[in-house]
Formats: C-alpha cells, sequence, structure tokens
C-alpha cells in the first residue's frame, strides 16, 4: 500500500478537492478523506495541535529540556538537572495563551528564565509577542520576589526561544529592533530584544541522530517529508535509544501522530521493535 507524505496531504486540505497525488508515474489517493466533514481548515489545526502537544510534552520533561538547553543553545556552563524547575504559564497573555502553547522553565537560585515556543509556521508579529511574554515574565518575577518595591530590584533575564518546525525558511525578523522605524535619530530608543530561533532546516539528519535524545528524535520526524524515509529514521532511533521511558514517549507518538505517515503496518513492525528493546532493557 502507498501512502502520501505529509505535505501533500497539508496541501491536499488546503485545496479542498479531490485530487491525485502522483510520485514516479504511481497514483495515490487519499483513503476515507470524503467520508469525513470536518472541516479541511479545522483539519489543519488539528494535526498542527497534535506537533504543538508533542513537543511540549517531551520538553514538558526536565531531563529533556536540559538536554535541550545544553544542545541546542550555546551556553557557557551546562545546566544540571537538580538547576531547573519548570514555572506555570498561567500569567501569559490571554489572547496568545489560547492558540499557543508556551514552556517555561527557570533556574531555581538565579532570576534567569527559559521560554519556549513550538511553531509549525511563520508569525511575523513574533518579536511583538516575545517582547509582550518577557515583560510578563519580569512583572510575575517581581511579584513573587516582592521586589517591586525596591529601589535596587533587579529585573530577571529571560531566554526567549523559538522551535520551527515548518516547511519553508522562517522569514520573521529575530530582533524586535529590526521590526521597529529606523532613524538615525533615535537609534537610542530601539528596544533590542532577540529571540534564539531553533529551526529544524539548520539541522541534518545525522546531526539530530548524533544527539541520542528524545528532542533530537522528534526534530528528526518533523524534518523527514517522505514516508519511506521516516520509517528508516525511526527504525534508528529505536537503535539509538537506550532509555525505557524515552522509548514509551516514542512509542506513544508513533502511535498517535506518525501512524497516519507510515501506515498502520509499519507502525505495527515499529512498536513491536520498542517493546523488545524495552523487556531487553528492563531485564
Amino acid at each position: 500500500m502507498k501512502f502520501i507524505t505529509y505535505r501533500q496531504y497539508i496541501e491536499y486540505l488546503k485545496n479542498n478537492k479531490n485530487m491525485k497525488l502522483k510520485e514516479k508515474d504511481v497514483a495515490y489517493k487519499i483513503p476515507d478523506l470524503e467520508k469525513n466533514q470536518i472541516n479541511n481548515q479545522e483539519r489543519i489545526e488539528e494535526i498542527n495541535k497534535k506537533h504543538d502537544k508533542m513537543f511540549r510534552n517531551i520538553l514538558s520533561r526536565k531531563k529533556e529540556m536540559i538536554n535541550f538547553l545544553n544542545e541546542f543553545l550555546a551556553l557557557k556552563e551546562k545546566i544540571k538537572l537538580e538547576q531547573l524547575t519548570q514555572c506555570h504559564t498561567d500569567f501569559i497573555t490571554k489572547q496568545y495563551k489560547e492558540k499557543h502553547s508556551n514552556l517555561i522553565y527557570k533556574l531555581k537560585q538565579k532570576p534567569v528564565y527559559f521560554l519556549v515556543e513550538h511553531q509549525s509556521t511563520i508569525d511575523q508579529d513574533m518579536p511583538l509577542r516575545i517582547w509582550e511574554y518577557v515583560g510578563q515574565i519580569m512583572r510575575k518575577e517581581s511579584i513573587v520576589q516582592k521586589t517591586y518595591l525596591r529601589k535596587d530590584k533587579v529585573y530577571p533575564v529571560v531566554v526567549p526561544i523559538i522551535i520551527y518546525t515548518g516547511f519553508q525558511k522562517w522569514k520573521a525578523q529575530t530582533n524586535f529592533s529590526q521590526s521597529q522605524y529606523q532613524s538615525r535619530n533615535y537609534k537610542d530608543y530601539e528596544i533590542n530584544l532577540e529571540y534564539n530561533l531553533i529551526a529544524v532546516q539548520d539541522y541534518t539528519l545525522e546531526e539530530l541522530l548524533e544527539k541520542r535524545t528524545l528532542f533530537g528524535s522528534i526534530m528528526i520526524i518533523e524534518k523527514c517529508r517522505e514516508a519511506e524515509e521516516l520509517n528508516r529514521q525511526i527504525n534508528k532511533i529505536v537503535e539509538v535509544i537506550d532509555d525505557s521511558k524515552d522509548l514509551e514517549a516514542l512509542a506513544e507518538i508513533i502511535s498517535n501522530i506518525i501512524v497516519f505517515r507510515i501506515g498502520q503496518e509499519k507502525a505495527k513492525e515499529i512498536l513491536e521493535k520498542i517493546r523488545r528493546k524495552g523487556e531487553l532493557i528492563s531485564s
């Protein structure tokens, strides 16, 4: 049985019409799509939400967040597991909270925050959103630490991070000042706030696999566009992952998200491979 690619599927939904997809003179048909009455735009949003949830679930594990920060940011000092704590995000502006999944971590002994957000599409308003997020975190810090009335108060450092896994090259500005009115007379008043962009296109499959982390693995999954390539890479991922909890998380991702792209038969084969490896690790 042949399967369409994820990219082709999204294009199918956007076109909102019955179309045939061809590759090497072989016609591909999307099964049972005509029977589903869900609006196409809603389906696209549902897929993106699943991918957002996948990243959020992975990075909600402190060990994975530590691996991510140490592997993907150019930090002068590596962060240790006991140094980091996860924070609530209920103070993030409501209009964004409803649409996007944010993760916030903080160093326990220092006023340093890490704000992480996953994007599957380009948002030209990202500099403004990051600026608002940072302001909210600083305000919350001053309230929690009761420093808002102190003359010697020091605002925290916020490290904004955008994980981008879309098809196109990221074209939004990464520094707020780049989006502001440019004038030599008012140069001193520009807001120099920059966020870190972690784009899946900037890494090769080999580089991501060498990291041997669950986050690196889902970046591989996001990077693969063809079903056959995705199937090969997932099998490689299973070989390098040697943590039982990581294997369980990978199995959940395959069952809920990847099965559509590689098909039930191949998904079952990989899940069985994961089960056998999990038994070996446990014994």
